[in-house]
């Protein structure tokens, strides 16, 4: 096994420079948050620093790169520009840095990464603090050189340090974030107040301090009378803004910052109000003194401030669309009714968002496309109604109510056995049938003889009584009649209809996947469904199997070959099945069934 090696010269050096000479290099300075930017460890404060040092070493920087981003990440837009800038301009030989967890907080394994990027670049690492040393070459004194013997005696220093920012910062994001989530869990706030109301600080009875909303002296006013006038149910929301604006609304200006700086450019301007902002308000349940959001693991909680409006008049205003409820046990209930949607109401990619529920509250899914960092629309079902979100993208969803409807597919042999059957019970019921119609008609007729007998009598008699006796009896009978002609009643049922029926069952049963999947519109999809489903099924529902199927699936799902068993199944549900069959001719014109969904169901559309 062999080394490269090669010899130095005597006078040959890499830790050292021949003669005092100006170098080029350049400055990254990071600050993280705001208040970081605004005080302490500030970018101006770091700069002073590194100007020092430059001065000092005979460096001149030649540009500063300014950043205001976490350090615990190892793409940020900044750092990605000041390599793009060395490689653009190789006479530059230093890269300078307040300190190791001003380079980054991402552990040892990213600084040593970012290092040797320097290190490909030939541009060495230095800080204002002395930590950092240049490698040296530990075979000097004996003039060779090779790749493992060139190390910065500072190496495990830095290490250490780099290790030790990481950790730091997960302490202290795990106090501060551990703190703010406990405290919202309590009620308390952790952020800017809301419009409405500003911030205070309190000390609680455990003598901590602690931050809670108080109704701001003017927005508070504003406020209120937005529910006011949307709980009235006279006003539009036009012209709700409109009164509210006449009151003098006007919202908070922000900051402007400069994305790399932080620096503020300026303030954005006072709008009035407008009706997109109006229903943000409207819905916000902190204005009732409620507050929910993910801190909580969204379980809405009584926050200790002042609600600015009842919950009562909260309900009013959202007109159903949105109450909160307390149980007795003094807990909070958040219920959503908005179960139609403007977006996507028609549009035939989302239909199936209308027959199948969430499997968390079992309502409608809201569909809707988001663009990605690409500029890639990615279509979702999703659903956050007073529970934790749950989102599937479009293809996954598609794909998993195609696999449940797969297990509604026709058993080998179960369609002819069935419709055998169903002609037998049909035969056996209309004979039957047949035969309690003529009863009913026969007794019909000797009621109608009893009731003229009676009349006759009527007109004869000159008693008051007898009379008014025999009037209670031909009135009695009008009832029996009656009664007996509405069991009279032929049923619409035939073994044209059956046939019928059992056409589209046939190729639904074969591919109920590709007729769900391609159904033109809302309502006939609707109608496929019912003729699967006694209730809509949850997505949960469609991946578990656990389908509430209408008869005649339900016979095919735990169909075993067993004709007996079958035909007694049908005899004892017969009335489900005929109700079923009626209600496909209820919801389908005759000419209809055989183009259930715009398609012959003998030449299904392709899965």
């Amino acid at each position: 096994m062999t080394t490269s090696s090669r010899a130095l010269s005597p006078s040959a050096s890499p830790g050292l420079s021949s003669g005092v000479g100006i170098r080029l290099g350049v400055a990254l300075l990071r600050v993280s948050t705001d208040g970081q930017f605004q005080e302490g460890e500030s970018i101006e404060a770091q700069r002073r620093k590194v100007e020092f040092l430059a001065t000092r070493e005979c460096i001149d920087i030649v540009r500063f790169f300014a950043e205001h981003y976490s350090g615990r990440a190892y793409h940020r837009e900044v750092l990605e520009e000041m390599f793009a800038y060395l490689e653009a301009n190789p006479d530059i030989s230093y890269v300078v840095i307040g300190d190791i967890d001003r380079f980054t907080r991402g552990g040892s394994d990213v600084y040593l990464e970012l290092k040797r990027r320097l290190g490909a670049l030939n541009i060495q690492l230095r800080d204002t603090s002395g930590v950092i040393q240049p490698e040296r070459n530990r075979l000097e004194h004996l003039g060779f050189e090779y790749g493992w013997s060139m190390e910065s005696p500072s190496r495990l220093a830095e290490v250490f340090l780099a290790e030790k920012s990481r950790v730091e910062a997960t302490d202290i994001l795990s106090r501060t974030i551990g703190q703010q989530i406990e405290s919202t869990q309590q009620g308390y706030q952790c952020r800017g107040a809301n419009f409405g109301y500003e911030n205070q600080k309190i000390i609680t009875a455990a003598g901590s301090k602690k931050t809670i909303m108080v109704p701001h002296e003017t927005e508070s006013r504003w406020i209120k009378r937005m529910f006011e006038l949307r709980a009235e149910g006279g006003w539009s929301d036009e012209a709700i803004c409109e009164a509210v604006n006449a009151l003098g609304y006007a919202s908070r200006p922000q900051n402007i910052y400069d994305p790399k700086t932080r620096k503020v450019l300026g303030q954005t301007k006072a709008k009035q109000l407008d009706v997109k902002q109006l229903n943000r308000y409207i819905t916000r349940t902190i204005y009732a003194g409620i507050k929910c959001e993910k801190w909580n693991r969204d379980i809405p909680v009584r926050a200790p401030i002042e609600a600015l409006v009842s919950l009562e008049l909260f309900n009013r205003a959202n007109r159903g669309k949105l109450q909160i409820l307390e149980r007795d046990d003094g807990s909070f209930k958040i219920e959503e009714r908005r179960l139609a949607y403007k977006n996507h109401k028609e549009n035939p990619a989302f239909l199936l968002r209308h027959v199948v529920g969430c499997p968390l509250c079992g309502r409608a899914f809201v569909a809707s496309k988001s663009r990605g960092k690409s500029g890639k629309q990615f279509a979702y079902y999703h659903c956050s109604r007073g529970h934790k979100y749950f989102g599937v993208n479009s293809a996954e969803f598609e794909k998993t109510v195609a696999k449940g409807l797969a297990r509604l597919e026709a058993k080998p042999g179960f369609l002819g056995l069935l419709r055998e059957i169903v002609r037998e019970v049909w035969t056996h019921k209309n004979r039957a049938e047949a035969d309690d119609q003529k009863h009913i008609r026969d007794h019909i007729k000797q009621l109608k003889q009893r009731q003229e007998a009676l009349l006759s009598a009527l007109v004869s008699s000159s008693s008051a009584t007898v009379q008014k006796h025999l009037e209670q009896q031909v009135e009695e009978l009008d009832r029996t009649i009656a009664e007996a002609k509405d069991k009279l009643t032929p049923r619409s049922l035939t073994e044209d209809k059956i046939e019928a029926y059992f056409d589209l069952v046939k190729s639904l049963m074969e591919h109920p996947g590709a007729y769900a999947l391609k159904a033109p519109n809302k309502a006939k999809l609707e109608k496929l469904w019912r003729l699967m489903f006694v209730s809509n099924p949850s997505y949960q529902d469609l991946i578990d199997g656990t389908l509430d199927l209408t008869l005649i699936y339900r016979l095919n799902r735990d169909f075993k070959g067993d004709k007996a068993l079958l035909a007694g199944q049908l005899g004892a549900q017969w009335n489900t099945f005929e109700a079923q069959v009626q209600a496909v001719f209820n919801d389908y014109a005759p000419e209809d069934i055989g183009l259930m969904l715009g398609i012959e169901p003998k030449s299904p559309p392709a899965p």
